[in-house]
């Protein structure tokens, strides 16, 4: 694949799960898949942020993958061929505190119904830490499913605030952008109604430690949401614009 044609993205916007029978054909041997799928895998955790929501998606199907799966993969090594220069670039910014980004799509996971979280802390102008991952319970609506997500990005940044201590980073809460007014408000306010009384008890950790003073929530409009990128297959213009706002040049 080194000489194959690049690809913009790691993946077609909007792919969906491909079903058994869906007039697609089981691997007979899956190791291939599964071996190149962990080898993406150790880019997506160390350097390269910008297929961490490709290999999430990519490695729901590890148990019984299929051929149209094997091209998924193959379709981000074409990625990778045309962008195998980009890195983490540190030092854009002055800021010498972490700031977080955290989003959600809503049951975009077809066979299940599931939503996929997504966050990325950045300091100095580049990625420290970021994720994507589906969610562990059905999201009965968009708000829980980034009120989920956001529970997710305020248990990292209690983490990351322990660590800015040991490296004399600036303290303070870290600041959280989100890109939902309902999460937004959900965190803030201690209000029980009949939308938000099922959310599970743990995801509330984001209105205790907000009352604490260690995070800090903010609205940030979703053409500016950089987290975008770890919850869906993005069309080029905003792919490229998240890769940029990640630190990647």
């Amino acid at each position: 694949m080194m000489d194959a044609k690049p690809r913009s993205t790691p993946l077609p916007p909007g792919t969906k799960v491909l079903l058994a029978g869906e007039s697609d054909i089981v691997l007979e041997d899956p190791t291939p898949y599964r071996k190149l799928v962990g080898e993406l895998n150790y880019l997506a955790t160390s350097t390269r942020p910008d297929i961490s929501q490709a290999l999430s998606f990519l490695a729901r199907f590890m148990a019984t993958p299929m051929k149209g799966h094997l091209n998924l993969a193959l379709g981000v090594l074409r990625y990778l061929s045309g962008t195998r220069e980009l890195g983490l670039r540190f030092g854009g910014q002055d800021k010498n505190r972490a700031e977080g980004f955290s989003d959600s799509d809503w049951a975009g996971d077809p066979m299940t119904r599931r939503s996929t979280s997504g966050y990325v802390f950045l300091l100095t102008g580049a990625a420290i830490s970021w994720s994507s991952q589906l969610q562990r319970t059905v999201a009965a609506s968009s708000v829980e499913a980034e009120y989920q997500a956001t529970a997710s990005a305020v248990r990292e940044a209690l983490w990351l605030r322990k660590l800015a201590c040991d490296l004399d980073l600036e303290e303070g809460a870290i600041e959280i952008y989100l890109d939902s007014q309902g999460a937004l408000s959900l965190g803030k306010n201690a209000i029980i109604s009949a939308r938000s009384k099922h959310i599970d008890v743990h995801h509330h950790i984001v209105r205790e430690r907000l009352v604490r003073g260690e995070v800090k929530l903010s609205y940030c409009s979703t053409e500016r949401m950089v987290a975008d990128i770890l919850t869906k297959a993005l069309g080029e213009i905003k792919f490229v614009w998240c890769r940029d706002a990640l630190g990647l040049s």
